[in-house]
């Protein structure tokens, strides 16, 4: 699975080297795109995972159902509804009736077509309300009957006959073959409607037992070896079955893996310049080719392009996999220094540039850009560049690959606000803005799924998302301009972070342009999804130096009901203490500690010397309502002057928008455990009003999470600054942690590593660049 895993050391055949993959430290995303490589990457030597706490309410209902179609459009239904169900399982008549023929009998009744076995968990107040609606729901849909577990005895039994499922299968036939594909939950009846058609079309026993809440189905294909017939059958029956689920909109496999059974499905969802995209950063891992050859991209016999890529070392130039959609050969970019050379010479002045790209594109945005500069690493600055704003992703393919033949650095960008984001790069020619790629695609509000292009700003998103009841959780620094590409690139979470999750949980697919101009897919539209490398993980925090973002999909959630927001002032090491134990008890989505400066400035304090606690509590209005009376309960048994915001969205739009003030030119963000954070805050009170590190130092930091983001304005010395920074870096990083400058004035970034030491991945990170960038033109310098 994917997921939650934050860390720790692999082993990759490059050199034999052990490399730490640690999301606290800077750089690509080495440990999202690792997890689910099968092994073909290295091995894992060693894992750190994030913890939750047990919730301490939980209901468990089962209801049977006379026909599975009535089943799966209550699942849907359940979905549709805003509710999202701790689990939410089904189990067809094949299965019940092997169940309860085994030691695993729960009593779930043999003359059901079909049961859904659903649990919800959470605070207790509330957790009645939603069993009753969702009992509501199914009743509604056709359930014959609802019934809930009494004690944790019954709910146990009921589960051990879930999970017996797959072993008590072998009741039904002496041989089966498991499945794992993965559909939109909305299509879940028709796609299960037709996997009982093909297993009919060959004379089959089809038996469905799955994770219908995430749409992951696990048809079992039952057969008898001895019949001579069958083996061909089931192959026959299972690719039909991955073709059905695939023209849904869904994946070959949802948890599984693709190993080497799966391969051959791969160029169902893929195309040959994804597959060789996923091939590139395979060889950045394994350029010896000795982990697991073969597995998971199909490399059949002869095909020596797709061989090459995978086992090549990095001293040659990449080849290009057969298929390519590129319009050039980019190989011939890369016959080595000579021709480098001579295109760097060659390279077109920005009028030329601008008229070229006119004259290919037509009638889109290029623009000469004479009163914008852009600081450049060798002290120069790039003062007449030329901006383009191409209106599809075909266009912009058009520009990378015009800027490719004539060895132009391209700025991916959203609408320029994030553009230094980053080390000072070491040359630029065009800015590319996806400004004018802006459309909201698709949004399937059963599915809890949307798709947009990069350039839509994340306010007009959530506007388009409002009316259906829905919303995506991230909330990164914002003053209504972020582009979602923008907020992909960067992967600045925010203080919503700590509850719903990192905003690179919730990008399950996206649409990207690489440097030669092929367009490659990662991911997809459905929340589980296992096939090929995480390459969405890895362009997530890229900041453009990988790939042009052109369209993402979101899985998202439903609007809460109610949102309250606690805020309490009082000194930083009584808060953050109070802070700490109520992330840890009283399941918040967010809970934030503000600085003296930034609490005045948001309007939440008019003390100067006080420090604010903001703690959101979201759900249902019965838990919110606890939650926020127990919260202020505690905060005001220990002394603490508190009150509640009902009305809450500004106080965190405020927030976000913070770091946006034109006069703090000094943006920067650090990341440690939670446990180390009060330390960590407590060291930067004596600069909050101390003119060598800024002029009024504001900073509000996440003590579920253990993120802090800071701002200032330099003071005229910068070396002041830097030497600050310096202190405050050795300090997150005595921690374990890091701590990463966003924007800085151009003499700090001469003199001051944005991103500090990315530790032993730094190697890999030079190796993923070169196989997917070989001639560095995408944002060059800004990363490695």
């Amino acid at each position: 699975m994917r997921g939650s895993s934050s860390a720790r050391s692999v082993a990759t055949s490059a050199r034999r080297t052990i490399v730490d993959l640690d999301l606290k430290k800077p750089g690509y995303d080495l440990l999202g795109v690792f997890v689910g490589s099968e092994g073909t990457f290295g091995i894992a030597t060693e894992a750190t995972v994030k913890l939750a706490p047990v919730p301490p309410a939980v209901r468990t209902l089962l209801a049977d159902f006379l026909d599975v179609d009535d089943a799966s459009r209550a699942v849907s239904a359940i979905i549709a509804a805003g509710m999202l169900p701790a689990a939410l399982e089904m189990m067809d008549n094949a299965i019940i009736r092997a169940v309860e023929a085994s030691v695993f009998t729960a009593g779930l009744p043999v003359d059901a077509q079909a049961v859904l076995l659903v649990e919800l968990d959470g605070i207790e107040a509330g957790i009645d309300d939603d069993a009753e609606s969702v009992e509501a729901i199914l009743l509604e849909h056709g359930a014959r009957s609802v019934r809930r577990a009494t004690d944790e005895k019954e709910r146990k039994k009921l589960w051990a006959a879930r999970k017996g499922a797959f072993g008590a299968v072998g009741r039904l036939m002496p041989d089966v073959m498991i499945q794992d594909a993965v559909v939109p939950r909305s299509r879940l009846p028709e796609v299960l409607a037709q996997t009982y058609r093909i297993s009919a079309k060959y004379n089959l026993m089809l038996a469905n037992v799955f994770h219908a809440g995430d749409g992951n189905l696990h048809p079992l294909i039952c057969f008898d070896l001895r019949r001579g017939a069958d083996l061909e059958n089931v192959r026959q029956a299972g690719r039909e079955i991955m073709e059905t689920c695939v023209r849904a909109g869904g994946s070959i496999t949802g948890e599984h893996g693709v190993g080497l059974d799966k391969s051959s499905y791969l160029p169902l969802i893929f195309s040959d310049a994804d597959m060789d995209a996923m091939l590139r950063v395979r060889a950045s891992f394994d350029p010896s080719g000795l982990c697991n050859p073969g597995k998971i991209i199909p490399m059949p016999k002869g095909c020596g392009e797709a061989r090459a890529v995978a086992t090549q070392t990095l001293t040659e130039p990449p080849a290009v996999a057969s298929g390519s959609t590129s319009r050039f050969d980019p190989v011939a970019i890369a016959r080595g220094s000579e021709t480098r050379s001579r295109l760097v010479a060659a390279r077109m002045n920005e009028a030329r540039v601008a008229r070229e790209l006119s004259q290919r594109l037509g009638d889109v945005g290029v623009r000469r850009l004479i009163d914008f500069a852009l600081e450049l690493r060798d002290g120069n600055r790039a003062e007449r560049l030329v901006e383009v704003s191409p209106a599809s992703a075909e266009q912009a393919a058009e520009v990378l690959q015009f800027a490719a033949s004539e060895g132009l650095a391209v700025i991916p960008t959203g609408v320029r606000s994030l553009i230094d984001v980053g080390n000072l790069m070491s040359r630029a020619d065009v800015i590319l803005s996806t400004r004018a790629m802006n459309r909201l695609i698709r949004h399937e509000p059963a599915d809890l799924v949307a798709t947009a292009e990069a350039g839509m700003t994340i306010r007009d998103f959530e506007k388009r998302l409002a009316d259906a009841g829905q919303f995506l959780p991230i909330d990164p620094p914002d003053d209504g301009t972020i582009t979602l590409g923008g907020a992909v690139a960067m992967v600045a979470n925010g203080p919503h972070n700590f509850g719903y999750g990192s905003l690179r949980s919730f990008v399950i697919g996206m649409r990207a342009v690489l440097a030669d101009g092929r367009q490659i897919k990662a991911g997809g539209n459905v929340v589980k999804n296992v096939a090929g490398y995480d390459l969405s993980k890895l362009f997530t925090g890229s900041c453009g130096s990988l790939a042009l973002i052109t369209e993402l999909t979101f899985k998202l959630r439903p609007l809460p009901a109610e949102t309250r927001t606690v805020v309490a002032a009082g000194t930083l090491n009584e808060l953050m203490a109070a802070g700490r134990r109520l992330a840890n008890n009283s399941f918040p989505v967010a809970v934030e500690v503000l600085s003296p400066t930034l609490a005045q400035k948001l309007g939440l304090e008019s003390k100067s010397a006080a420090y604010v606690l903001l703690v959101r509590f979201a759900g249902s209005a019965r838990a919110v309502i606890t939650q926020t009376a127990q919260a202020l309960k505690a905060l005001r048994d220990e002394g603490f002057r508190c009150s509640t915001q009902d009305d809450d969205d500004s106080i965190w739009q405020r927030l976000a928008a913070a770091s946006f003030e034109t006069k703090l030119d000094l943006c920067w963000r650090a990341q440690m455990r939670p446990s180390d954070l009060v330390s960590f805050a407590a060291d930067l009170a004596p600069f909050e009003r101390d003119e060598s590190s800024g002029v009024g130092l504001q900073w509000h930091a996440g003590l579920g999470d253990g993120r802090l983001r800071a701002m200032a304005r330099t003071p005229v010395y910068h070396q002041q600054a830097i030497r600050a920074l310096e202190r405050f870096r050795e300090r997150a990083e005595d921690f374990g942690g890091s701590l990463i400058v966003e924007k800085a004035p151009v003499e700090i970034k001469r003199d001051f590593n944005s991103w500090g030491s990315v530790g032993s991945a730094e190697e890999l990170m030079k190796r993923v660049k070169q196989q997917l960038d070989p001639e560095n033109l995408l944002s060059p310098g800004r990363f490695v």
